[in-house]
């Protein structure tokens, strides 16, 4: 047991360190290629921290743990927004408009729809990956094209330069050591406590994996709100969860079906986080000390019924 908690955190500092090289390196690409702030945090941050969730979920897919892979996937988008933008919250408090930034939404909601009724026979097909893949796509480019979600105040003016090579040279080394943390992080350490304490791969893929995946974007939101960087932060918590669904899921499907049961009571709540989340910045204009803990206590709340619910 110790050994496994020993390789959870190693594997999670790799997670962690991984992710903050690839999304240095990511940022100064875009910053070169004058790519504005909440785009960023909505597509390339979000891409960055959401690696891992892709990298663990091919890796448990192909060792036969398939409850792993969308247990990961619905357990990381619950964290995303309950512990992720709920904990940071309530210490920054995050001023946002949402006005003219719904479509990021919208397309979150859309993606949970679509799993939904493709989950409803307990398996994502080649196809069905292949409609996930497309919506991702549309996603990205709109993103790109839409002039009033393109600008955030210019919250990147004050991050270092980095020379091409050197970007190059951090994507490269985050990614190598993304890998390696999610080799421990899943074999040495999540798998082993599924063994010990009996637990099932869904409730160890919700929690405990979910949260070590997630780790890269609780402590980005942390850095990007102490600079008051809400763009990023927002978009990278956003963008996450549209990646999560539309192109983790579906490029491992694209390898292999995934099978999966009994997961849509997760994903139907972590479409009321979403909703949540919506209705506390339209109301309050962002999120507050009450609004986030709220979030957070109801993230406590769904790890308690993950294992004794």
């Amino acid at each position: 047991m110790l050994s496994s908690l020993f390789f959870l955190t190693l594997g999670s500092l790799g997670l962690y360190f991984g992710s903050e090289w690839l999304i240095d390196g990511a940022k100064a690409l875009a910053k070169k290629f004058k790519v504005s702030d909440l785009v960023i945090g909505l597509t390339i941050v979000s891409i960055g921290t959401s690696f891992p969730e892709l990298v663990v979920g091919l890796i448990s897919a192909f060792q036969g743990y398939t409850d792993f892979v969308v247990g990961n996937v619905l357990g990381s988008n619950i964290a995303n927004i309950g512990l992720a933008i709920g904990l940071p919250a309530f210490f920054y408090k995050i001023d946002f408009n949402l006005k003219g930034a719904t479509a990021p939404f919208v397309y979150n909601l859309l993606a949970c729809v679509m799993l939904y009724i493709f989950l409803q026979d307990n398996l994502i097909s080649f196809v069905e990956a292949q409609a996930l893949l497309l919506v991702f796509f549309v996603y990205i480019i709109a993103s790109f094209l839409r002039p009033n979600i393109t600008s955030c105040d210019g919250e990147l003016e004050n991050e270092k330069e980095l020379c091409l090579k050197k970007a190059v040279g951090r994507i490269v080394a985050g990614s190598v050591m993304l890998y390696y943390g999610s080799l421990l992080f899943v074999d040495n350490g999540a798998i082993p406590l599924v063994e010990v304490f009996g637990f099932s791969e869904k409730a160890i893929g919700m929690t405990v994996v979910a949260i070590g995946t997630s780790l890269p974007e609780l402590f980005v939101t942390l850095m990007a709100l102490s600079k008051k960087e809400v763009g990023i932060s927002l978009g990278n918590i956003i963008g996450s969860n549209i990646f999560n669904i539309l192109f983790v899921l579906a490029t491992i499907a694209l390898v292999t079906p995934i099978q999966a049961s009994n997961v849509i009571f997760e994903l139907l709540l972590g479409v009321g986080f979403l909703l949540s989340l919506m209705l506390f910045i339209y109301l309050h204009n962002g999120l507050n000390k009450i609004t986030a803990a709220f979030l957070f206590i109801g993230y406590i709340t769904f790890l308690y019924l993950q294992f004794y619910g």
